[in-house]
């Protein structure tokens, strides 16, 4: 058995959010399973399959779009500086009975559809992407040039709450270098019809110091509904239901504020 993701859920109890089960994706004889736990675990090592409950057989449809044939397949061998997203699948136990039982691998065809766009019109400030990995007629990871780390790394390694974080240590060379870099990625997606929908400090890395925009799932045309679309908690406005360019723009203000020097912060997000 490999296990391929680990996850802590939690519920509210009595006006509170308290452990409730660990969700386990593991690997076992060529097929993937989904299961739980009632036991916590520091790392996937200390995993062992006889504590695992309600084990589901996840089929590659469910979440490994069939490829079209006019994508672009990544490279054979893939480079050394490689990243490649695979679908999360921790979220398959709410979904295989649901009404959307495909939702995993509609957002992965809908994120390369995205990136086969972004491939005609590349820009510095926006992720590499390099193409579909393909196995048996299906996606299965989308590949991008790897970069080193994003802006929560380098400003925010122990990943506190937004309003937790001052920033003193100056771990950003030229920070407004860094903004305007953002803003332009922003803008060249703007330009090409396409709103990101969630620009937040997890999803800017760095390509030695110029930032780059990744992670293309939330991305969607302008005007677009956001219904079912993941965006990140603290980073964007909940009333918004939408693809719209304030969104990014709105975000990219939330980071500027966030960034900023003064102690008694202005956000516009709810917490």
């Amino acid at each position: 058995m490999k296990v391929l993701e680990k996850g802590e859920s939690f519920e509210e109890i009595n006006g509170d959010f308290q452990y409730s089960h660990t969700l386990i994706v593991y690997g076992f004889k060529d097929k993937i399973y989904h299961a739980t736990s009632k036991s916590r675990y520091r790392c996937t090592a200390d995993v062992k399959r006889e504590d695992l409950t309600n084990s589901i057989l996840i089929h590659p449809a469910t979440y490994c779009p069939i490829f079209p044939s006019h994508f672009m397949r990544a490279p054979d061998p893939l480079p050394t500086n490689c990243y490649i997203k695979r679908p999360r699948l921790l979220s398959y136990d709410r979904i295989h009975n649901s009404c959307s039982p495909w939702q995993i691998s509609e957002r992965v065809l809908k994120e390369a559809e995205v990136c086969e766009n972004l491939i005609l019109h590349p820009h510095p400030n926006i992720a590499q992407y390099l193409g579909c990995l393909v196995y048996d007629g299906r996606i299965t990871g989308l590949c991008f040039t790897k970069y080193s780390d994003t802006l929560m790394d380098r400003v925010n390694p122990g990943s506190r709450m937004k309003r937790d974080v001052v920033y003193k240590d100056r771990p950003l060379k030229i920070r407004d270098d860094c903004l305007n870099g953002v803003e332009k990625g922003i803008v060249h997606l703007h330009s090409l019809g396409l709103i990101h929908n969630d620009i937040n400090p997890s999803n800017i890395m760095f390509d030695e110091d110029v930032p780059v925009i990744i992670d293309f799932d939330s991305c969607r045309p302008v005007g677009q509904s956001l219904e079912g679309v993941g965006r990140t908690f603290e980073w964007y406005d909940e009333s918004v239901q939408y693809s719209l360019p304030s969104n990014d723009l709105d975000a990219l203000d939330e980071i500027r504020e966030w960034l900023g020097d003064n102690d008694m912060k202005r956000f516009k997000f709810k917490d």
